[in-house]
């Protein structure tokens, strides 16, 4: 599925280079997995869809990332607690995601759900990790999901993302041990997902 050299998509500095490598390389993969993602979380019989980012509002940079969602809503995802896999010009990640287009309306009962799934995310292998957005290349530990959620009750801009970043150069990529990986997160995730709806 993704190899070492799609992340060179990140090389090209113009708008429209990246977003033809993108569309070329990295999109087809993106539906590649959901074909494999999609069986998983229709599992309970929820219907559920994949959404490519389009980045339909770039007009002048290029996008530093790039990702399909997943989410039980034809229409669109950020609204929802959803699942995100995406690319940096370093990693891959697989994340599920509490963004920020849940809010003022959702955030009392998702903060409410999302501390009582506290046990459940620190119990978590030690190799995911806590983004606090996810246009902002930077992860933290497990530990500070707590001040995350917090964070995301409080502050405007704030989301709590969850889940495994793949470097650039790890043994998996370009294996079928990565699809195994992002499956096995899924997963795990998924339980965790059933608690914030």
């Amino acid at each position: 599925m993704f190899q070492d050299s799609d992340f060179d998509i990140f090389n090209d500095e113009t708008l429209a280079g990246r977003m033809a490598k993108i569309k070329a390389i990295i999109d087809p993969k993106f539906v590649e997995f959901a074909d494999i993602a999609l069986p998983i979380l229709q599992e309970n019989g929820q219907e559920w869809y994949a959404h490519v980012a389009k980045h339909l509002r770039r007009t002048t940079y290029a996008p530093d990332n790039t990702w399909v969602a997943f989410a039980p809503n034809r229409r669109g995802y950020k609204m929802l607690p959803h699942f995100e896999l995406g690319m940096w010009a370093d990693h891959i990640y697989f994340y599920l995601a509490i963004e920020e287009n849940m809010k003022p309306k959702q955030t009392a009962d998702i903060v409410n759900k999302m501390t009582a799934v506290t046990d459940m995310v620190l119990s978590l292998p030690a190799s995911y990790r806590l983004s606090p957005d996810h246009m902002v290349n930077e992860t933290v530990p497990l530990s500070d999901y707590s001040h995350l959620v917090k964070r995301y009750q409080d502050v405007k801009h704030s989301e709590v993302l969850i889940g495994v970043v793949i470097p650039r150069g790890d043994q998996r990529v370009g294996t079928e041990s990565l699809v195994v990986a992002l499956s096995d997160a899924l997963r795990t995730l998924k339980l965790i997902y059933e608690q914030l709806v």
